[in-house]
């Protein structure tokens, strides 16, 4: 963003713009996609869209940030407030229903998630998400459950979240209903073996 909005009327002209592009990315491909049908779809004037983005690639990359913050504040507000599960294999599972929830409710958080790629365009090769997701899951999840044995925490997290996002479009992509629950299934068997790898106990003696 060229600047962040200071007062409630910018706030909610930067938010008609991301919300525009969200519905925008529902029905068109990103080449599709202009600024003049972000600003009508968004009903702000041309000049108020470049007051705040330079490029409709700033859109879709503070739209994906906002989509990942989104993720997270609910995450966080499972470990906060006391509602996460008492296991980490059934807290990753709360996890996983929270991200497969906003897939189906979250306009355009189907198409624009935690990585940095949308439709082969690159969005910006200095923000790398699924370490920003990663950093942020391994605290709560560390914080919470300790580490144990001896795999690298933040590259395990981070490898487990890039093989869920990875896994999770392929189930979007999948017609029938029988495989894209093998899909889901096996992402969660992937999921569970290598967390487990950081938060399993091992077994006494």
């Amino acid at each position: 963003m060229r600047r962040q909005p200071v007062q409630q009327r910018g706030a909610a002209t930067v938010s008609a713009i991301l919300d525009a592009c969200a519905s925008l990315l529902n029905e068109y491909d990103y080449d599709d996609i202009t600024t003049a049908r972000i600003v009508d779809v968004a009903g702000v004037p041309i000049g108020s869209f470049y007051q705040y983005f330079p490029d409709k690639r700033s859109v879709v990359h503070a739209l994906a940030l906002r989509g990942m913050e989104t993720y997270l504040r609910e995450v966080e507000a499972l470990f906060t407030a006391g509602q996460i599960a008492d296991t980490w294999r059934e807290a990753m599972k709360q996890v996983v229903a929270v991200y497969m929830r906003m897939l189906a409710d979250v306009p355009g958080f189907g198409r624009v998630r935690f990585s940095d790629m949308l439709d082969s365009h690159r969005l910006d090769s200095s923000v790398d998400q699924y370490e920003l997701m990663a950093e942020r899951l391994a605290e709560m999840f560390v914080g919470r459950f300790g580490a144990h044995g001896d795999a690298p925490v933040m590259l395990t997290f981070r490898i487990a979240v890039q093989t869920a996002d990875a896994l999770f479009k392929l189930a979007e992509r999948v017609d029938d209903e029988d495989d894209r629950a093998y899909v889901v299934d096996t992402a969660d068997e992937l999921l569970t073996g290598m967390l487990g790898a950081v938060l399993e106990r091992p077994q006494s003696p």
